[in-house]
């Protein structure tokens, strides 16, 4: 919060020496209490888009009915100083729906709307949630956009859980158009092969399987080099490797974020993928409304400053470099060897490390599945979803997500190293119909 023009961040509230362990009083994880070390005091944003006015009365029903339920929104934060070491505890407590449902009162100015919620949600990010209280709020803004009739903002202190679980928890809440009676579904694999193409008939000659054997010991072997080589690069990028210097690499942030997001057209994206003869990338996650904690890991990924021929060359260039990342175990990686620095170093070591990734790097790149149907809250048909974070100590974070033929970018930038994030948006949308240009251009080459 800010007081005076300076900012105050509020502390955890402390409890006495003498509090009583009860079982329901449980232990943040070591990941969680990651996200309360200073300069990683990281918020979700979700941004939504309504097709209709909000009722906020029929919102604010909703969410007392399903979200109140998981223990995470109806707890406190709370600092235990009883063992000596200053530990943070989840405890239950009785939540006043009112003190997390905010609706402000919009002056009627000549201000632009979409302006006018754009630097809303901006301001949002100069602030944090009281920690008195469980750690998220609801914001409706009942201004009609460019893009919808109303923009609700759900903010969410990252402890709470990661991407993935708080997506899960925040689809719970929403009927399918299509069928009301029916909860959204995400995205599952589908890539899971037929065993029986693996296992080696009876029937096949003896060179047949020894060149099956063959493919798989070279698959491993290409497995193994390709880690062993991901997780070296991302060991001398923590130590002493970094990028190029650029505008987006900045020795230190601003207190506050610009949130831009732009969305395309998933037919789009598989025409394009057709031309180009490559995969759409499956975001696989189950549909699960238990939230699992924060589990993360890191992957690096080059980018080539290059000006190439075709615009459908960056295409083919980004699938070579994402396959290869597919054929390494880099991610579970750095997942497990974060687990050890938490152990041993706790939290403060472990966001040590993930502050000197962030700031040796150009941007951060998350996405998150999102429902393949149309949905709707409390009969508020959603119009689009576009996830952030706030915190992190990087210049530039992009999130991608899938909503039902819609594919939303959202672009979370530094306020003082882009002086027009919104030309940044629009220069993304551009570069993707130049490629898809570029793809119906290879078509009609075809044809004739």
């Amino acid at each position: 919060m800010e007081r005076g023009g300076e900012k105050i961040i509020l502390k955890p509230i402390r409890i006495s020496k003498n509090f009583n362990e009860e079982k329901e009083a449980i232990l943040l994880s070591p990941p969680t209490r990651m996200f309360h070390e200073p300069n990683y005091n990281v918020y979700i944003v979700a941004i939504m888009g309504w097709k209709v006015p909000i009722e906020v009365d029929a919102i604010k029903a909703e969410i007392q009915r399903k979200l109140l339920k998981h223990p995470r929104f109806s707890s406190l934060q709370v600092m235990d100083e009883s063992a000596g070491r200053g530990e943070m505890r989840w405890v239950p407590t009785t939540v006043n729906i009112d003190d997390h449902i905010i609706v402000p009162q919009i002056a009627d100015d000549k201000m632009d709307t979409d302006k006018l919620v754009e630097e809303y949600i901006s301001n949002l990010s100069t602030t944090t949630i009281d920690m008195s209280k469980p750690l998220w709020d609801f914001h409706a803004l009942n201004v009609k956009t460019s893009q919808a009739k109303a923009t609700s903002i759900s903010r969410i202190h990252h402890s709470l859980g990661d991407g993935v679980s708080l997506m899960s928890l925040l689809l719970s809440c929403f009927w399918t158009i299509s069928d009301p009676s029916y909860l959204p579904t995400l995205p599952v694999s589908s890539s899971s092969k037929d065993k029986s193409n693996l296992s080696i008939s009876n029937r096949e000659d003896i060179w047949s399987s020894i060149w099956q054997y063959l493919v798989k010991l070279w698959l491993l072997v290409k497995l193994l080099f390709n880690t062993v080589v991901d997780v070296l690069l991302i060991t001398t990028t923590t130590l002493f490797l970094k990028d190029s210097q650029s505008p987006f690499m900045v020795a230190h942030r601003s207190n506050r974020q610009r949130f831009i997001y732009r969305t395309v057209s998933f037919d789009d994206i598989k025409f394009v993928k057709s031309a180009t003869n490559t995969a759409v990338a499956e975001m696989v996650e189950e549909n699960a409304t238990v939230i699992q904690g924060n589990c993360f890991g890191f992957a690096i990924i080059p980018l080539t400053l290059a000006q190439l021929k075709s615009p459908l060359d960056y295409v083919r260039k980004g699938k070579i470099a994402m396959d290869r990342k597919k054929h390494s175990l880099e991610t579970g990686c750095t997942f497990y060897i974060l687990q050890l620095i938490l152990k041993f170093f706790g939290s403060r070591g472990a966001t040590r490390l993930a502050e000197r990734i962030l700031s040796q790097t150009t941007l951060i790149f998350s996405n998150v599945a999102g429902p393949l149907e149309e949905v709707s809250l409390a009969g508020h048909p959603l119009t689009f979803l576009a996830p952030t974070c706030y915190g992190h100590p990087t210049g530039l974070m992009i999130h991608a997500c899938s909503y039902a033929k819609k594919l939303t970018f959202v672009m979370a930038v530094d306020g003082e190293i882009i002086p027009n994030p919104n030309q940044l948006g629009d220069d993304f949308v551009g570069s993707f119909m130049h490629i898809k240009e570029a793809a119906l251009s290879k078509l009609r080459t075809k044809v004739d």
